[in-house]
């Protein structure tokens, strides 16, 4: 027999492996240890903060007997019952050890959900600043006429007609007189 082994069956296994490419060194700088050795250069210890100054006790408030013990808060109406703990009276179950593979009871198909492509998002388009949103296909801001064939077999007229529009600008600009035809 062969010592073939293969590994568990996962769902995970059926997602396409992700592709990663090797990056490229990060930049070095060559001048790196001269400038950490110049900015040294010029700091001196204390020059912007001043000595330390740490706040002195006072001799009234020195260090008495008994306030390192530590003490029991004042019982309070409200503290009282804080003490009571409720346990569960039922045994649980064991927990599964490590090696155990507990099957999933799901009606849900999981290659199904993991394979999924998500959904695109409905465009939307916000009218208010409390996020009142509606769709963007019935707001007018979208032009639906561009994709209808009716209009796609008036191209020649439009170019035509702006062609027109151009020489009669032309004309306007260079004070010419035309007469149409």
């Amino acid at each position: 027999m062969s010592n073939v082994k293969y590994p568990l069956e996962s769902i995970y296994n059926l997602l396409p492996k992700e592709i990663r490419t090797e990056e490229q060194p990060r930049y070095v700088s060559k001048f790196r240890p001269t400038v950490v050795q110049e900015s040294k250069l010029t700091k001196d210890a204390m020059r912007t903060m001043g000595p330390a100054k740490v706040e002195l006790p006072s001799p009234d408030k020195y260090l008495k007997k008994p306030s390192k013990e530590s003490r029991p808060l004042e019982v309070t109406e409200c503290s009282k019952d804080a003490h009571k703990t409720y346990t569960c009276t039922e045994k649980k179950p064991p927990v599964p050890s490590r090696t155990d593979n507990q099957l999933i009871h799901t009606k849900r198909d999981f290659i199904k959900t993991a394979t999924a492509v998500p959904k695109k998002p409905q465009p939307m388009w916000v009218d208010t600043n409390t996020g009142h949103k509606q769709p963007l296909e019935n707001s007018g801001l979208v032009p639906k006429y561009i994709k209808k064939k009716v209009f796609s077999n008036n191209t020649a007229q439009m170019f035509s007609f702006k062609s027109v529009t151009t020489v009669r600008y032309v004309v306007k600009m260079l004070n010419i007189t035309i007469v149409d035809p």
